[in-house]
């Protein structure tokens, strides 16, 4: 029996046009598939050339074992195609195994169309028959022993200087969940043709990160929804565009973690983080010695202004440095939780999850009330789950005592601890 590692990425790709005549119908397949055979075929062919209702939609259907995949094009014109119902229609499809993930392909389909487009408009590619058999089908056999062959991706000379270049998406786990203290940075460059196809709450955010304003920050300044905000987050953590980082202060505490090493026997890396660090307006230059010096003297015990006191590094931005680091692995935050010792929370949360959850057979009522619904007070919220930036981020923040107060803009009642403690992790 094969697994799915045994399958190919691609079984073959059928180029299928409409006829006034024949209605739709097979032009060239690079192999015999499922979709081959003329009854299949003829039960699905409304689907490989529909209506233009459904042009440039992604179509998907399945026969037994197989998938196809396609992105019919109906290209209007009136004197080209004036014997041909004034339109040209066609499509490009995969033929991929079914237990496969359409949306892996998505991205290939669509680009194969829009390059077979742009040849017919331009140079009449797939309406002049020598053009096709010389150069359409040779690309298209070329194109599935690529894919296969050589990591999932192609680069094919199709016609004259026309290359095209067709990649599969890559499988990526699901993104973390955004908490709103988080702080999001880019770890990749965005190309200004990829920002125009976001849509726009998305180029709000983007044009909000700048490594230092957490989510809510960036939620209050855009005047966006914080679910929103997290939604548009998650996206691009998805794609990998942004990373996520704790809140800077100058009262954290960091320590070193052991992938400093790689930084310490790698010079692109030390050039990357001495470039990126050095302070706007310096006007001495930063080495690297001084830069793993710096990073060296977080410990458990440390802050940043202890550290930065230390140090005296006054051509390194101490900002650029942590967030740099932590959005590397070089550091990482030491995180610190208040648990209150108040007993009486512990059990009221309790009986609120018993008397909301389960009805008198034990059963679920669906009423459920999230648990950040309960927890209204300080005293709630200190139970070891909220650390500092997720306490500061709803208007609790504590003073140089570790003692808690209220942000004057925030409208929530202050309620003492009598009796905290603080872990450390």
């Amino acid at each position: 029996m094969m697994t799915n590692h045994d399958l190919p990425a691609l079984y073959a790709i059928q180029y299928s046009e409409f006829d006034i005549y024949k209605g739709a119908y097979i032009y060239y397949e690079t192999a015999h598939t499922n979709f081959s055979e003329d009854q299949r075929f003829h039960s699905v062919r409304n689907f490989v050339c529909p209506e233009p209702n459904l042009k440039d939609k992604l179509i998907v259907l399945t026969i037994d074992n197989q998938k196809l995949i396609g992105c019919p094009v109906i290209i209007a014109d009136q004197e080209k195609y004036r014997n041909n119902r004034n339109e040209f229609r066609f499509n490009a499809c995969f033929i991929i195994p079914s237990q496969a993930d359409a949306l892996k392909y998505e991205v290939a389909v669509r680009k194969l169309a829009k390059y077979l487009r742009t040849l017919e408009i331009d140079s009449c590619f797939l309406t002049t028959e020598r053009l096709k058999q010389e150069h359409l089908k040779p690309a298209l056999d070329e194109m599935v022993k690529q894919i296969n062959e050589n990591g999932q991706q192609c680069c094919v000379k199709m016609y004259s200087s026309v290359f095209v270049n067709l990649k599969l998406l890559e499988q990526r786990a699901e993104p973390p969940t955004v908490a709103s203290s988080d702080v999001p940075m880019f770890c990749n460059n965005i190309d200004l043709s990829d920002m125009e196809q976001m849509d726009q709450m998305t180029q709000r955010v983007i044009a909000s990160i700048d490594g230092l304003r957490h989510v809510n920050k960036i939620s209050q300044d855009t005047d966006t929804e914080l679910d929103l905000v997290k939604a548009a987050m998650q996206n691009l953590l998805y794609h990998n565009v942004i990373k996520l980082v704790p809140i800077f202060s100058y009262k954290n505490r960091y320590i070193v973690t052991p992938k400093i090493h790689e930084l310490y026997t790698d010079l692109t890396l030390q050039k990357e983080l001495v470039f990126f660090v050095v302070r706007s307006g310096a006007k001495d230059c930063v080495s690297f010695y001084e830069c793993f010096r710096m990073i060296c003297a977080f410990d458990h015990g440390s802050l940043v202004k202890d550290v930065v006191n230390k140090m005296k590094a006054n051509n390194i931005d101490e900002k650029k440095l942590v967030q740099y680091c932590v959005l590397k692995g070089y550091l990482r935050r030491v995180r610190d939780y208040r648990i209150s010792l108040d007993e009486s929370i512990y059990m009221n949360n309790n009986n609120n999850n018993n008397n909301n959850n389960v009805s008198t057979n034990g059963i679920s009522n669906g009423t459920d009330v999230p648990k950040s619904k309960m927890q209204t007070t300080l005293r709630d919220l200190c139970d070891g789950t909220n650390d500092s930036d997720s306490l500061a981020c709803l208007g609790y923040i504590f003073n140089s005592r570790s003692l808690p107060m209220v942000r004057k803009h925030s409208q929530q009642t202050s309620t003492s601890l009598d009796s905290y403690l603080t872990l450390w992790k």
